[in-house]
């Protein structure tokens, strides 16, 4: 099984929604994230971790909580702005198969793979997109991991 790191965008009835599935019904909490829009990393999260972390972003974004991160307005449209600053070539000048395969960066079985740098491209692309729509319109992200 695979982890993957989930991105919601959700406004402030969504989320009090959420926190009340949360407390009565958390199987359903996650059904009601999972049909809010939004994008996945698939299994790319922690490479975008490991590549953004020496960066300093505003949020680590890739460092979902349990069961939910829930980042505020505020806290979207840094992100939207530092992802918008900072475009995948940077990050990719810091990739460094080797390293992440011998600190365990999850999945320790995708680094070698030819496509491994374009499929994080793909999902940073995503992420990305997601923050910059979410920020336009004020909402707030809600992310986990599972």
């Amino acid at each position: 099984m695979s982890v993957i790191t989930y991105f919601r965008r959700t406004g402030p009835a969504a989320v009090t929604e959420l926190r009340r599935l949360l407390g009565e019904d958390p199987p359903a909490a996650f059904a009601f994230a999972d049909g809010l829009p939004g994008t996945h990393t698939d299994r790319a999260w922690a490479g975008l971790r490991f590549l953004l972390l020496d960066r300093e972003p505003p949020v680590d974004v890739f460092a979902a909580g349990e069961p939910f991160t829930i980042l505020t307005a505020e806290e979207v449209r840094a992100t939207a702005a530092f992802l918008a600053a900072t475009p995948f070539t940077a990050l990719a000048a810091g990739y460094d198969r080797a390293l992440m395969a011998s600190i365990g960066v999850y999945p320790e079985d995708l680094w070698e793979a030819d496509w491994a740098l374009s499929y994080l491209e793909e999902a940073y692309v995503r992420v990305t997109g997601l923050f910059r729509a979410a920020a336009a319109a004020g909402d707030l992200v809600t992310a986990w991991r599972a």
